[in-house]
């Protein structure tokens, strides 16, 4: 039927060029116009069970099909799948036909968006059909976030304790325990789950970290909840703590395939005896981690270099005035070769823009720096291409401090977190400018 379609197109078409001809030559706009045999165009999910994976109810003929010219961004025209027309008449060119369901937004509840691409641009030309040989492959092209408490977390959590959910620098969706719907985020380099709230009685917070979030992914966060530790005479250690381990397990909803990502439990902040808020960012204690060996990487407190010559070397890493002409460098060493090598930037100045503007992120990971090598080397926050398997390492923070120095006064602090076959160690060192 399609071919015999085609043919009495292809014959309407050369009888209404003879008759042209004879009769009144063609306007202008008849000159450049071909046409296009969409009875031919089919749209696909890129595999059978999409739909369910993506936890929707979507449907091919709720598609949009759009004709786009390869230089311009609106589409000449656009059709919805289901009431295309047979035919569609385009001037000549070429033309990339697109496929897409909803609408690509920064984080929105149940928005899940498709899009397919002809894997080739259309050639259409003038007084002539063209036919679509192949069909276009529709798949889910942004980020799904579903987050859940296990049974025990939602006894002991209050109300209006909540997940925030941030994908990229503002993109927001905020998740409580009675929250079963799905959010859906614009993919970006970084996602953080916050978790704020109060637990059997205590204020407390966390957060995750996940990185390269991809689209077409699902990311499922369990928050589970864990006592306090048991010391050996069966009582409750004190400085054990509340912890809620987030666990996430990541699907490729596309291929259909999970993907592996750091599930680590996360410690929850007992606030209850802070003091009152000051005009410093608070930077969070790091707990003790008695599995942690004790020959794990050694950050020695950094050697931190003063314009006339003298140099201190403290035990930990206390903050520190900086002086004009200052140099500073923490040395950070490991018997078996860095494995993990991370620093954090907390700053009431340094925002997501005002680093992008240079090149960075508020987390800057120095075993896979990716697009923002360049960037750390120019400033002298790593020297070549990574740090994973490097034995020693200079942590220069000497070409940051000007940056620093142009907010005036105030501090910044920057939490490195070092680790190997031996384990984790976690430091921070505050800066402040009088």
């Amino acid at each position: 039927m399609k071919r015999l379609i085609y043919i009495l197109m292809c014959s309407a078409f050369v009888f209404m060029s003879q008759s042209c001809s004879k009769e009144a030559p063609f306007s202008g706009e008849e000159e450049t116009m071909g046409q296009v045999l969409t009875s031919d165009l089919f749209l696909e999910f890129i595999n059978e069970d999409l739909q369910s994976r993506a936890g929707t109810d979507v449907n091919l003929a709720d598609f949009t099909v759009a004709f786009r010219k390869n230089t311009e961004q609106v589409p000449y025209v656009t059709y919805k799948y289901s009431a295309m027309p047979e035919v569609v008449s385009l001037p000549a060119g070429l033309y990339r036909v697109e496929a897409y369901y909803g609408e690509e937004v920064n984080a929105e509840w149940e928005s899940p968006y498709y899009f397919g691409e002809l894997s080739e641009p259309l050639t259409i030309t003038a007084k002539k059909i063209t036919s679509v040989e192949k069909p276009i492959k529709c798949k889910l092209a942004n980020v799904k976030v579903s987050v859940e408490f296990n049974d025990e977390l939602k006894q002991l959590m209050s109300t209006d304790s909540k997940v925030d959910v941030t994908v990229g620098a503002n993109a927001v969706l905020s998740f409580t325990k009675n929250e079963e719907r799905n959010g859906f985020f614009k993919a970006a380099n970084t996602m953080v789950a916050d978790f704020l709230g109060n637990i059997n009685g205590q204020e407390a917070k966390s957060n995750k970290r996940y990185n390269d979030v991809k689209p077409g992914t699902h990311y499922h966060i369990m928050f589970v909840y864990k006592a306090a530790g048991i010391v050996g005479d069966g009582t409750i250690n004190p400085d054990g703590g509340i912890k809620v381990s987030a666990q996430v397990t990541v699907t490729d909803v596309n291929e259909g395939t999970n993907i592996e990502v750091d599930g680590n439990d996360e410690y929850i902040e007992d606030d209850r005896n802070k003091g009152g808020e000051d005009d410093e960012p608070q930077i969070p204690d790091v707990p003790d981690n008695p599995d942690q060996p004790a020959d794990g990487p050694s950050i020695d407190g950094g050697v931190i270099s003063l314009s006339d010559g003298d140099a201190t070397a403290p035990e930990t890493l206390i903050p520190v005035t900086v002086k004009e002409g200052m140099e500073c460098v923490i040395k950070i060493t490991s018997a078996t070769g860095f494995t993990q090598f991370t620093a954090d930037i907390v700053s009431p100045n340094l925002s997501a823009d005002e680093l992008a503007s240079v090149g960075l992120s508020d987390h800057l990971d120095l075993c896979n720096p990716g697009e923002f090598a360049g960037a750390l080397q120019g400033l002298g926050l790593l020297q070549g291409d990574s740090y994973t398997g490097v034995t020693s390492a200079d942590f220069s923070l000497t070409g940051f401090l000007p940056m620093l120095a142009i907010f005036g006064p105030g501090q910044h602090s920057f939490v490195l977190t070092v680790g190997d076959e031996s384990g984790t160690t976690v430091k921070t060192l505050t800066l402040k400018f009088e």
